[in-house]
């Protein structure tokens, strides 16, 4: 990963995030050329989402390869501020390409295993996520399925249970928004203590999941 002693203005890493968002590969590139990658690394819209996340969540796969060997692995599974990582924006969004080309990477690489077990604030792991997904998640789900049981070397492998001390229920709405149809979610989780510790409910309130 390259490095360069400029800094890019607010107004550069909105753009830099925005070019993800829409897939302009060759700004992308112009802003690595000028900057470097550092900026790669803390680069996050109003909601926390980074460059993996809006490129992944809208189906840009030349943007998520160029960008692949200019993050640190650790970027691939951030989550955003409504706790999702990138995989889980590609996967609700049906981009299966893009749920490819992360999955797929080795573990050392932030990939494999660890990536598709990692669970969103709704407690959903990737394959949990992808029977959340909008129309053709057959499409994603039944890659994802093939695909642990790859990795696990076994055809029946079945995803491992939450934890007893944790219960997360989800709830995909529709609404109008400026004659646009958006899905939002609403989460609620349940969390017990132990030893006789008081219980947390917290309830989290529907947040748009479209970027």
């Amino acid at each position: 990963m390259s490095t360069t002693a400029n800094s890019p203005t607010p107004e550069a890493v909105e753009d830099v995030l925005l070019s993800c968002r829409y897939g302009d590969l060759e700004d992308v590139q112009a802003f690595v050329e000028k900057f470097g990658d550092e900026p790669l690394k803390s680069a996050r819209d109003d909601r926390g989402n980074n460059v993996i996340h809006m490129c992944c969540g809208n189906g840009h796969t030349e943007v998520l390869q160029y960008l692949l060997p200019h993050v640190p692995s650790s970027l691939l599974m951030a989550v955003n501020d409504n706790k999702s990582p990138p995989l889980h924006w590609a996967i609700l969004n049906n981009q299966v390409e893009c749920t490819k080309l992360l999955a797929q990477l080795p573990e050392e690489q932030g990939g494999g295993l660890p990536m598709l077990e990692q669970k969103n604030g709704a407690g959903r792991d990737a394959f949990d996520e992808s029977m959340w997904a909008g129309e053709g998640r057959e499409e994603v789900s039944g890659w994802i399925e093939g695909y642990l049981g790859k990795l696990t070397g076994d055809e029946g492998y079945e995803e491992p249970e939450q934890s007893a001390t944790a219960e997360a229920k989800s709830e995909i709405k529709e609404e109008e928004v400026d004659g646009d149809t958006v899905e939002k979610q609403d989460m609620e989780a349940t969390i017990s203590v132990k030893d006789g510790e008081a219980v947390e409910e917290a309830r989290k309130g529907a947040e748009d999941l479209r970027i």
